[in-house]
């Protein structure tokens, strides 16, 4: 009766430990990317019903259970809080918090649990960004994307080699496909803000950190109505509908969209955006300011120049 009591007590105080690394807050949320990053598969139950069999399973027990619980933790914390001191590790890591869903977290967590050898951090979440944001823009449902987060999780488990991991990444990878879509109509879709703000970091050198907060909107350098006579005299309504909503006239702004400013002619506008750039700087906007005029020759090659980060960014070679 006493061991009992004495290893009852041991549980109890593992719990509080659990308890406090996440706070109480976090620990549904954790508990359930665990149970994904064991499993490998939508859980199908409450997740008392997911974590029992995952409990009896573990050689060693409820403890052993717990104490890897506990290192797993420690890791998803590594995440929430960003504790990573690698450039690309950071960047990367900023990029997947942006994402709609968090379904990557799952396999960032077992792979941080059960590292992988010949595969450094720094390349494991690089290659999770990258067909996550092609997921992303391909819009592909929810089954398909855990599809390929789940067979990384499986092959982690299973000890499978660096290159049978990249292997993984590659199959998954629509290179081509992805980039089309992001050549096309930009503005609207989920995700816009999302790569102009990665196009943003990864204009710049990598020892260049930088962080993003208050309202960020999306502006249109060439507006989407020609009103002025500036855009008039420059567009035609066939060229301007193939322009507006394309990577090459979209830039971050700080604040709220200013609607007023929205039809000004190009010079007026840069000095709002210069402005704008004050409280939050954006190399992509400061670029546009250090332009004398706005055709669709300038569109063109700006889009170009920013596709080319894409695909530099985001390819899975």
């Amino acid at each position: 009766m006493g061991e009992q009591t004495g290893r009852a007590g041991e549980l109890e105080e593992r719990w509080q430990e659990l308890e406090e690394e996440l706070g109480i807050d976090r620990l549904d949320a954790f508990f359930g990317h665990h149970r994904t990053s064991l499993a490998a598969a939508k859980a199908r139950g409450s997740l008392h019903e997911e974590i029992e069999p995952l409990i009896r399973d573990t050689e060693g027990g409820p403890f052993a259970f717990l104490d890897g619980v506990i290192a797993s933790a420690a890791n998803y914390m590594r995440i929430v809080d960003a504790e990573f001191t690698d450039a690309a590790t950071l960047r990367a890591l900023r990029a997947l918090r942006r994402v709609e869903y968090d379904e990557w977290i799952p396999p960032f967590l077992a792979f941080l649990n059960k590292p992988v050898p010949d595969m450094p951090e720094s390349e494991f979440v690089t290659l999770l960004e990258k067909i996550t944001m092609q997921n992303w823009v391909r819009r592909l449902g929810r089954s398909a994307r855990l599809t390929a987060y789940f067979q990384m999780i499986s092959a982690i488990r299973e000890g499978k080699t660096a290159e049978e991991l990249r292997k993984i990444f590659r199959a998954n990878s629509r290179n081509d496909e992805f980039l089309e879509l992001l050549g096309g109509e930009l503005y609207g879709k989920p995700f816009d803000a999302a790569v102009l703000l990665r196009l943003e970091e990864n204009a710049q050198d990598e020892s260049v950190t930088k962080t993003y907060s208050g309202r960020i909107t999306i502006e249109h350098i060439l507006p989407q109505a020609l009103k002025d006579d500036y855009w008039k005299s420059r567009f035609d309504a066939e060229t301007h509908r193939g322009c507006v909503h394309r990577l090459g006239n979209l830039t971050p702004l700080s604040g709220n969209k200013n609607y007023k400013a929205q039809y000004y002619d190009f010079d007026r506008k840069k000095r709002i955006y210069g402005e704008r750039n004050k409280k939050t700087s954006f190399d992509l906007t400061k670029e546009i300011c250090n332009q004398p005029d706005w055709t669709s020759d300038r569109i063109k090659e700006r889009h170009e120049r920013l596709l080319e980060i894409a695909r530099r960014t985001w390819f899975i070679e």
